[in-house]
Order: structure tokens, then C-alpha cells, then sequence
């Protein structure tokens, strides 16, 4: 025998059906924001993985200022654009100052605007995968309490009826009871899935930002290393024929 769960919305008073409506626009958003999500993540890390295997066949840090055109969708390939850019005005500017005199002091400045630059980025980036995931914290937290507010006015409209009738019998007492216990089953409904949902695409994004930020530091690793070898590296090969010629 199953439970007449229309009926009894049927039979909801106004603020009952004021209630219903709000829960059923927040389970709407609920679920649009969960897809749509899911949806920015999965194809962020789809992105992720296929340049990946991309990065590891360039040579220099520099192939990577196209990259982002051809995976549009991932942060990473934004992170490496950026990095090949950076090392390419860290040594435009180092060329056109040839009067400096503390190098190390020079280049660990521009390394830190580097780092600083790639942590904006990673910030955006984590901004945009977690857009509009907050609503999922607001419904988990709103939606119980509409539904408490329900079940107290369907409480009170049964003692109401039990005062009016004059009779506490199970036909007076019932149709409070059951839209008290309606409101109370919809709001569970729509706030378990909520807050469900709302922790494991926190943590979907907090993985994605720890990627973006153990890449950021390869990235740096890697632009110091080229910019070293491009600055320092025919210095100690050029010694050595000095001293063969001595």
C-alpha cells in the first residue's frame, strides 16, 4: 500500500505550499550546480591529463606559450603559458640591463613576480572550478529549517483542529500530522544530497588546487634551471679554454 504523498500535498495549507515550492527551487539549483560541476571538473582533469603527456615531449619551457590553445580547458596548460611567458621577459629584462651588478639578488626578485603571478592564476582557476558551490552549503543549511518550520506549523494546525473539534481522535489529529511529516521527509531530501554533494566537490577542488600548485613549483624549478643554464652555462666552458690557452 503506498503512501498518498500527492494527496497530502494536496491537502497542505498556503504556508505548506510556499514551503514546498521554495525546497523544490532549491533542490532544482542543487542538482544543476552538482551536474554542471561535475561536468567543469571531469573535463579540467581530462584537460590535465592530455597535456601532461603533451609537456613531457617539449624541450624547452618556452613550446609551452601555444599550449593553452590547444587544451583550452586546462589550468595546467594556462599555468605553463604563463611560466614560458615569465621566463621569456625574465630574460628579455635581463638582457637590457647590462649594468647590474648583483645578479642573484636580480633574478631571485624576478623568480618570486613569477611564483606570485602563478599563484593569481591558481587562485582564478580554483575560483572557477568551485563557482556557485557555496549555494550547495546555503540549501544544506536553509533547507532543514524550512522543513522544521513546516513540520512545527502542521503540529500546530493539528492541536489547532484538536481544540476546534473538541476531539483528539486519529481523523482530527491525522492531516496535521502527515503535512508535518511531509515537510519534514522533503526537506531531508533536499538537504542530504546537498550537503553531500557540496563536500565531495570541495574536495574534487582542493585536489585540482593541490595539482595546480605541485605544477606551479616544477614550473619554477624548471624556468630557473633553463634561465640559469642560459645565463651561466657557456661561462665555465669558456674558463676552460682561457686556461688551456694560458
Amino acid at each position: 500500500m503506498g503512501i498518498p504523498v500527492l494527496e497530502m500535498i494536496e491537502r497542505a495549507g498556503l504556508l505548506a505550499r510556499i514551503l514546498l515550492v521554495l525546497l523544490a527551487v532549491e533542490s532544482v539549483v542543487s542538482w544543476a550546480i552538482v551536474f554542471q560541476r561535475i561536468m567543469s571538473l571531469r573535463m579540467a582533469s581530462r584537460q590535465n591529463r592530455a597535456f601532461k603527456k603533451e609537456y613531457e615531449r617539449y624541450v624547452g619551457i618556452v613550446e609551452c606559450e601555444n599550449a593553452e590553445t590547444s587544451f583550452a580547458g586546462s589550468p595546467l596548460a594556462s599555468l605553463s603559458r604563463a611560466a614560458a611567458a615569465e621566463s621569456r621577459r625574465i630574460v628579455d629584462d635581463a638582457a637590457g640591463l647590462p649594468g647590474v651588478k648583483e645578479w642573484s639578488f636580480y633574478l631571485q626578485s624576478q623568480f618570486s613576480i613569477m611564483a606570485e603571478r602563478l599563484d593569481s592564476m591558481i587562485s582564478g582557476h580554483a575560483a572557477k572550478l568551485d563557482r556557485g558551490v557555496f549555494f550547495l552549503a546555503i540549501i544544506s543549511s536553509s533547507a532543514p529549517f524550512l522543513g522544521l518550520l513546516g513540520t512545527v506549523w502542521g503540529i500546530m494546525d493539528s492541536f489547532y483542529e484538536i481544540g476546534q473539534q473538541g476531539s483528539a481522535s486519529l481523523p482530527v489529529v491525522a492531516p496535521g500530522i502527515a503535512e508535518a511529516l511531509i515537510m519534514t521527509a522533503i526537506a531531508l531530501l533536499v538537504a542530504i544530497p546537498a550537503v553531500f554533494f557540496y563536500n565531495y566537490l570541495m574536495h574534487r577542488v582542493q585536489r585540482a588546487e593541490d595539482e595546480m600548485d605541485e605544477f606551479k613549483d616544477h614550473l619554477c624549478g624548471r624556468v630557473r634551471r633553463e634561465i640559469f643554464l642560459l645565463l651561466y652555462g657557456g661561462r665555465g666552458t669558456g674558463n676552460q679554454k682561457q686556461a688551456q690557452h694560458g
